[in-house]
């Protein structure tokens, strides 16, 4: 059995065609760093979401529902919906 894992992530967007794109996410150490960088972000993007993810064991594949951290600004419907802002 693994040690349980979290991951914090965060996901910008841009526009194309008049739709939010996902840009490549980046992988965070902590949920503060995370949100530092969504703050960031956000005045340069269309949108961006920081989330955590929480495994009790990662060898499994197992993950929990994600964890909206912060998000900022015009994101597609699917991140709207998931998680909850913590």
């Amino acid at each position: 059995m693994s040690e349980a894992l979290t991951i914090h992530v965060v996901q910008t967007f841009t526009e194309i065609d008049g739709y939010p794109v996902a840009e490549e996410p980046v992988a965070c150490q902590s949920a503060s760093q995370a949100k530092a960088k969504a703050q960031a972000a956000r005045g340069s993007k269309l949108g961006v979401i920081a989330w955590s993810r929480t495994s009790p064991d990662p060898g499994l594949g197992d993950w929990g529902d994600p964890v909206i951290i912060a998000r900022y600004g015009k994101i597609p419907e699917e991140f709207e919906e998931a998680g909850a802002v913590e």
